[in-house]
């Protein structure tokens, strides 16, 4: 009884991973840095002019995560059920709990 309970959660699971969708942001500093905050953790990361990150959200089709623009800095947040992830201008990725690459 509990391996099938298990096995159905993981069949659930499969089945609504396979259903997400992956969606690439680039967040490019024109003339002057430009700072951004990953939610929920509030790490704050900075891109040098000339520079870009390539924000990678992974989540359901209705809303794998989002950008808002504020006055002086950018938020960056995946979806309720998704994932995000974050890469520099060389492709390293960024620790979005520090802000810093890893």
């Amino acid at each position: 009884m509990i391996s099938w309970i298990r096995r159905r959660r993981r069949d659930k699971q499969r089945d609504r991973e396979a259903s997400w969708m992956e969606e690439r942001v680039m967040l490019t500093a024109d003339s002057e840095c430009l700072t951004v905050v990953f939610e929920p953790m509030g790490a704050v990361y900075e891109i040098q002019p000339g520079e870009d990150l390539v924000i990678v959200f992974e989540g359901p089709a209705t809303h794998p995560g989002g950008v808002e623009y504020r006055a002086d800095y950018v938020s960056v947040a995946p979806g309720l059920v998704g994932r995000m992830s974050a890469f520099d201008s060389a492709g390293g990725e960024i620790d979005l709990e520090t802000g810093v690459p890893l």
